[in-house]
């Protein structure tokens, strides 16, 4: 009877789980899986991905290293694709160029004559560039810093709706933004194409990444240089919001008291 008891008081915690913003967590340590709790799991296609490699940093555990075609595939969900976003990560690219992408969110119709969604690529010229798709022909392409091969970058894409704001961070700081209209609609605007990590098309795959990928986490909120940078310094974990970590405990103790009813 006492865990009972417990009920109201838990069940009074579950709406502050719906405030959080984090989206999806793929920490690569050992799988493709999502850590936030959400359900959003990938899976490995098309070669090899090896997990248990050498990580960013001590915040991140280990990461995953692409030395094929293989990737990570997640399937389409509205939640991964939201309005206003950030996508945050750590990469290691073994060499410039080629159009390399670590994370891919994109439906691209007709060749490009209609482009939703978003892109992360290594560029022709070894830059780092954050595309994004508004539903017109071709895309909206942003450049950010020089690659460096062989060393580790965290880089962070976010996107604000209420301000029209797109920009594009690496190692924690502002590399570039631009506040302009009809920038973005959403991968599901018209085709429903899997996230893909490691590869960078929705179609007939390729862009491959070669290198390794470390820490992916996607929230549905334009995060500021604050939260970016603590990200990078500490580890995805330490930016979850504390309400965030009340709400999953009173889950999973709801959960306990169901089976302790049955």
């Amino acid at each position: 009877m006492k865990f009972i008891s417990l009920f109201p008081y838990l069940t009074a915690l579950l709406p502050i789980v719906s405030s959080a913003s984090l989206v999806a967590y793929y920490p690569l340590d050992t799988d493709a899986l999502d850590a936030s709790g959400n359900g959003l799991d990938g899976s490995v296609v098309g070669g090899t991905v090896n997990f248990g490699q050498a990580g960013a940093n001590g915040n991140t555990g280990s990461s995953a290293a692409f030395p094929d075609n293989g990737h990570i595939d997640i399937p389409f969900n509205a939640a991964l694709n939201p309005s206003s976003y950030t996508v945050a990560l750590w990469a290691n690219a073994s060499s410039t160029g080629g159009f390399a992408s670590p994370i891919t969110s994109r439906d691209d119709v007709g060749g490009g004559t209609s482009t939703h969604g978003y892109i992360l690529y290594n560029d022709n010229g070894g830059n780092w560039n954050f595309w994004t798709g508004d539903g017109n022909p071709g895309w909206d392409t942003m450049v950010g810093g020089s690659v460096t091969p062989n060393a580790w970058t965290h880089l962070a894409m976010t996107f604000d709706a209420g301000t029209d704001t797109k920009s594009i961070w690496i190692d924690g700081a502002l590399a570039a933004t631009e506040t302009a209209p009809n920038q973005y609609s959403p991968n599901g605007t018209v085709e429903f194409e899997s996230l893909h990590i490691g590869a960078g098309q929705d179609n007939g795959l390729n862009f491959y990444f070669s290198g390794n990928i470390d820490d992916v986490s996607i929230w549905n909120t334009a995060l500021d240089e604050a939260a970016i940078l603590n990200i990078k310094d500490n580890g995805v974990a330490s930016a979850i919001p504390e309400a965030t970590s009340l709400g999953l405990l009173a889950l999973g103790c709801l959960g306990l008291v169901r089976r302790r009813r049955s």
